[in-house]
């Protein structure tokens, strides 16, 4: 599960990909026929990724041997650790160039790393056009490339939305969900009259509020000047459209979060809604297994729950479809001699079949078309059909540069306190922006 902001340890990896992308190495050259299997697959493959969880490490770890026992002549060195440290330990491999053939990597910027780098195999040829390219969601495909070309192999999907106890919005009146943003407020006045928070929220670490401004600026501000601003070489956030995702926080704040203040977990915010204290929480789809009894939330919880996407904005200039959301995938070390081998285990991992088991076992949506059917869990089959029909705006702490990130999510935080305006939160953001700028960071 994504709790922490990849952004965490970006500033290290940016520093280190910035000096090799720089320092006259001839660039790894690569031809189609290094992605040409020649005969059955055999060889071996080292793997690096991120879900150490014992909740997720067992699904990993026998797909890897399902994959040896189907290629006798294949072994997996297959590795987990945490996200923290594997933020550290790939920073550490790429300023060595001594990447695992496969390894994780967070979309956007983060992704664009390794790219910008030259670590990461171009996979285009592999992906755009072919039979196994079109099993993958497009906008999953869209999240790994750069440039025109692909770098990654989209594994599971994930996006924001409001989960909400559908007794509470009954008790309180609120007879369907919100369409546009007013109606939302709307319905929070009306669910805190009626002696409940309506919306439980804790922005302890930060990310919390990352995600949602994440979804406001990309339906506030044109999706071209966007990706021009988040890019950090020549943005300067002077759109209109920034301002008003603040305002629009802010409101969110004043209507709809709880009057004691937002300095908790995400966890414990969770919780005060899964005990019926709260309506509703702004959460990820992969937090879906904690809606559940089987995820330990009570009975009561569990059968009386649904959700639904950010409603529109009136007058907003950026796109109405945009949903927050992102992709986990996997890339293949450029330098790796095992580029066929990778991609053919790349390519069983996310078959119909195993994706299925992915979304069966782990609760999780896939990539891969069409999975969701598979999914134990209520909620997940609409999600996807949610997704489908929005455009996802990958989160912000993984698409815009570390320099832009860190005053965001800090300027964010004193809007949320009341300490600052949105216009004083701009001005916070321009600044980093600048930095981003006077130190050389490239589109």
């Amino acid at each position: 599960m994504r709790r922490t902001p990849a952004a965490a340890a970006g500033c290290l990896l940016a520093v280190l990909l910035t000096l090799l992308s720089g320092c006259g190495q001839a660039p790894v050259r690569v031809t189609a026929d290094d992605f040409r299997l020649a005969g059955k697959p055999h060889g071996h493959l080292t793997v690096l990724e991120k879900w150490a969880d014992p909740e997720y490490a067992p699904y990993f770890k026998a797909a890897a041997r399902e994959y040896e026992k189907r290629n006798p002549g294949v072994t997996i060195d297959l590795q987990a650790v945490g996200d923290q440290p594997y933020k550290d330990r790939i920073a550490v491999l790429a300023a060595s160039r001594e990447l695992p053939d496969i390894y994780f990597a967070w979309p956007g910027r983060y992704a664009q790393k390794f790219a910008d780098g030259r670590l990461a195999a171009d996979l285009t040829g592999q992906l755009r056009g072919t039979r196994w390219g079109s099993t993958f969601e497009p906008d999953a495909l869209d999240t790994f490339t750069f440039g025109g070309r692909t770098y990654g192999v989209p594994l599971d999907m994930d996006a924001k939305v409001f989960a909400y106890n559908e007794k509470i919005f009954a008790k309180a009146g609120v007879r369907r969900v919100p369409r546009t943003f007013p109606e939302l407020l709307t319905a929070c006045d009306r669910i805190r009259k009626a002696g409940y928070t309506p919306l439980a929220f804790g922005n302890q670490y930060g990310w919390p509020a990352g995600h949602l401004l994440t979804q406001f600026n990309a339906m506030e501000v044109p999706a071209e000047v966007l990706a021009k601003d988040y890019d950090g070489g020549a943005g300067a956030f002077t759109h209109p459209g920034y301002v008003r995702a603040f305002k629009d926080l802010a409101r969110l704040r004043q209507r709809c979060m709880p009057a004691g203040g937002t300095s908790i977990s995400h966890e414990s915010a969770q919780a005060r809604m899964l005990y019926g204290k709260a309506a509703m929480q702004y959460l990820e789809t992969l937090e879906f297994s904690y809606l559940d009894e089987s995820g330990g939330a009570p009975k009561e919880y569990a059968e009386n729950w649904d959700f639904f996407p950010m409603p529109a904005i009136p007058g907003a200039k950026g796109s109405p479809r945009a949903l927050a959301g992102g992709v986990d995938g996997l890339l293949v070390s450029n330098s790796s001699p095992n580029k066929a081998l990778a991609v053919d285990f790349l390519k069983f991992l996310t078959s119909r079949a195993q994706a299925r088991k992915l979304v069966r076992e782990l609760g999780w949506l896939s990539a891969v078309k069409g999975t969701a059917d598979a999914a134990r869990l209520p909620g997940l089959a609409g999600a996807q059909r949610t997704i489908a029909r929005h455009d996802i705006a990958v989160w912000l702490d993984t698409r815009a540069d570390d320099k832009v990130v860190n005053p965001y999510l800090s300027a964010a935080d004193s809007v949320l306190g009341g300490n600052a305006t949105p216009e004083q939160a701009m001005k916070t953001v321009r600044r980093g922006a600048e930095n981003a700028r006077r130190f050389g960071v490239r589109p």
